[in-house]
């Protein structure tokens, strides 16, 4: 034990021991989602690090993965066609994390999840192409799906799809194995390669209850049932177990890609871009993001909460919160594309009062130079 000098030990024993330092509050967060049209060219990548520092934001979500494909480089998926009058060495995203560090700037990955195409077709490498029975199916097609070719299937899910208007694309199932061990993989790569400061997930949902028919998803409640019965008729009999079927595959998902993003950089925050009605997100899209909290799966829950309607907004910013567990973070969601500058500014007012811990706005295009002037003088002040 190191020695105390004789003259000391009497301050010592009547000095009063010193307070505990108070935990530093979170930064808030002022984030903005870039979606890929701002990665097209080095040109369109600096003026979205430019636009965001001028309008005071702090964090980027930068749409790493549109439509299955890559704006950074990777060796699993291919490279985005809309990259394709650039040079091959052009990286859009290690360019915007270089300019982004420069001005302060903190980037997430995100990551679109299930939504792998656009109709009608999907490029010739796009994984769709080249794994077509991944794709989920609705209902109204899975009967003729079930015995067609693979280059069928999709002709078939277009078809059924084209009048639904909840239905973007082509989504791939996360009921299959080799579904899930892509889309690892592809988180894996990602942030292993990017010192990224988060992983942010969205399209981690079904449409709607009519999907996933696919024979994978089919086959896979079968065998959770017991093994028996009819393929097509089985989900009719046990609806609500088929509901559970499906919560708990998305559910297994979003873990298997949290762990996989926390093993290879330890510390990243994990976040998902969910549906804010809590109903609607776990019975109609199969969504348990509370769940997904309660486990810790997730670091921070992103309700897009795009409604103008300023009441429906507070409400369902403070029903996220009430489902955040300590040290987990409710960043709201700003619909700017649909809204008038003076409306985000009283949404943002409006997430800081509900105690959310941070806004991001949809998107980088919605937002001309006065409206960022505007955020910056009143709003995302220093």
């Amino acid at each position: 034990m190191p020695s105390v000098l004789p003259g000391l030990l009497p301050l010592l024993l009547v000095l009063p021991p010193s307070a505990p330092t108070p935990a530093a509050r979170p930064q808030e967060v002022r984030g903005l989602w870039v979606v890929r049209t701002g990665l097209f060219s080095p040109e369109t990548v600096d003026q979205v690090v430019d636009r965001a520092r001028a309008g005071g934001f702090n964090t980027l979500f930068v749409q790493v993965r549109g439509r299955g494909d890559a704006f950074y480089a990777s060796k699993i998926v291919a490279r985005s066609p809309l990259l394709a009058g650039q040079p091959a060495d052009f990286d859009p995203f290690a360019r915007l994390l270089d300019r982004a560090k420069a001005a302060g700037i903190e980037v997430h990955a995100w990551v679109n999840v299930l939504l792998t195409s656009h109709f009608p077709s999907p490029a010739r490498d796009n994984v769709v192409s080249l794994h077509p029975g991944w794709v989920m199916v609705p209902r109204s097609a899975a009967r003729r799906t079930l015995p067609t070719d693979p280059q069928g299937l999709l002709w078939l899910v277009r078809q059924a799809s084209r009048t639904d208007n909840d239905v973007e694309g082509f989504y791939i199932s996360p009921s299959s194995a080799e579904v899930q061990q892509h889309l690892e993989a592809v988180v894996r790569e990602i942030v292993r390669q990017y010192p990224v400061a988060g992983l942010h997930l969205d399209f981690i949902r079904y449409p709607n209850p009519d999907y996933d028919w696919s024979l994978v998803a089919l086959e896979g409640f079968r065998r959770q049932q017991g093994g028996v019965g009819d393929l097509l008729t089985l989900p009719l009999q046990r609806p609500d177990a088929w509901e559970q079927y499906r919560r708990g595959v998305l559910t297994s998902l979003a873990e298997r890609l949290s762990s996989a993003a926390r093993s290879e950089r330890p510390g990243i925050v994990v976040s998902a871009a969910v549906v804010p009605d809590e109903a609607t997100a776990v019975h109609h899209r199969y969504q348990d993001w509370p769940a997904w909290l309660s486990r810790g799966i997730l670091d921070a829950v992103c309700p897009m909460t795009y409604t103008p309607d300023t009441r429906i907004f507070r409400q369902q910013v403070e029903a996220a919160q009430a489902r955040a567990k300590p040290g987990q973070r409710v960043w709201a969601g700003v619909g700017a594309y649909r809204l008038p500058i003076d409306d985000v500014v009283e949404k943002i007012a409006t997430a800081r009062q509900a105690g959310a811990a941070g806004v991001v706005l949809f998107s980088h295009e919605s937002l001309p130079a006065a409206s960022l002037r505007r955020l910056a003088a009143e709003v995302f002040t220093p």
